[in-house]
């Protein structure tokens, strides 16, 4: 019968690289689900299957973790849209398949979601929420996006700024009210119709 190994010998035999996985992964949840000031980094580290001072050692602090962790986040979704839309060309297409690629992130990962809104809660206006950061770090090959959209000349808007405002306020408020109303609706299910009815509008012509 296989004797088996003490936990520090597993722990030994990860890599670096996946304990950070492991970590962040566990922060996650702990985060989400308890916020900033209630996470306890020892649950973290109980979760992730690692000792408390291997926490600390990739990452000093508590707030710093859970900077980490919303990065990690935004540096995910980024990924995740950037892989779908990768080698489309039509503008139109681009938009819709990297609002369905927002939307399934979420619905993958909707504790994503409360990071947001604990991030805000806890730093407040003085601190650039994350989120915006990124969203702002990416805005001019949105805007670019948009602004080709307008020269098929298909578009009643013809302000590219606009049009990108409205995408962007579509897709963020959708994932919030759909997460804080307690909702919790299959967003993938609704980014078609969402979209269908920014580009196309609720009144007849």
């Amino acid at each position: 019968m296989p004797v088996s190994q003490p936990d520090s010998i597993k722990r030994q035999r990860k890599s670096a690289e996946q304990r950070t996985r492991d970590i962040l992964d566990a922060a996650t949840q702990v985060f989400a689900r308890n916020g900033f000031r209630g996470a306890d980094v020892q649950h973290i580290a109980d979760q992730a299957g690692v000792g408390k001072g291997t926490v600390y050692r990739f990452y000093p602090n508590k707030e710093e973790l859970f900077r980490a962790v919303v990065d990690d986040a935004m540096q995910r979704l980024t990924a995740q849209i950037d892989a779908a839309v990768a080698g489309i060309d039509d503008p139109f297409d681009y938009l819709r398949i990297s609002f369905r690629a927002y939307m399934a992130f979420f619905q993958a990962n909707p504790d994503t979601i409360e990071l947001f809104v604990h991030e805000r809660a806890e730093w407040g206006i003085e601190c650039k929420p994350s989120y915006f950061v990124y969203k702002d770090a990416h805005s001019d090959e949105w805007l670019a996006m948009c602004e080709r959209m307008v020269a098929t000349g298909q578009c009643r808007v013809t302000d590219a700024g606009l049009i990108q405002e409205l995408v962007g306020n579509l897709a963020y408020g959708t994932i919030l009210v759909n997460r804080i109303s307690g909702r919790n609706a299959p967003l993938l299910e609704q980014a078609d119709a969402l979209l269908d009815t920014l580009m196309q509008g609720i009144l007849r012509a």
